[in-house]
């Protein structure tokens, strides 16, 4: 509560209510939480969904700033680290595309969730459509993988 009552300029008291109010609305992030806490003081490390391994070794510190930064680690990494699990398979395969067709493309750079390419011109809606469906197909989950595609004459552009 302290960290979101500095951020809202709220006081302790009414970010620790926004707090238990969101975790009524939404059981199962709390659920989440606890659940990969607990998991990690077991086994001192979580995974991606692609098994991909974060080691914590200060999971069960006897010093309180060191363990909880440990499991607010915890708690992100499968997120974030899967996103960048995807992203990278993303990669690999947009790669392995370029390599095998005669399209005039190239993957310039990848910036977060995103990946970058230059396109001729004369290829651009269908090299869009390969690209998205590409990226669509990077991993096969409980969820729509959605990808918006954009372009532009430069990165502002195309967002």
């Amino acid at each position: 509560a302290f960290g979101l009552a500095q951020q809202l300029g709220l006081s302790r008291n009414q970010a620790q209510a926004y707090i238990d109010l969101y975790f009524s609305r939404y059981p199962g992030v709390k659920l989440y939480m606890d659940n990969i806490r607990e998991q990690a003081k077991q086994l001192g490390y979580v995974e991606t969904l692609f098994g991909r391994r974060l080691y914590l070794p200060d999971i069960n510190a006897r010093n309180a700033a060191q363990r909880q930064y440990a499991e607010r680690t915890a708690i992100n990494a499968p997120m974030q680290g899967t996103a960048a699990d995807i992203i990278k398979r993303a990669m690999i395969a947009c790669d392995a595309w370029i390599r095998d067709s005669k399209a005039d493309v190239k993957m310039i750079m990848q910036v977060h969730d995103e990946l970058v390419f230059e396109v001729a011109e004369s290829q651009l809606n269908d090299c869009m459509d390969r690209i998205r469906g590409i990226m669509s197909a990077a991993a096969e989950l409980q969820v729509p993988l959605l990808v918006e595609v954009g372009c532009g004459e430069n990165w502002d552009q195309a967002h």
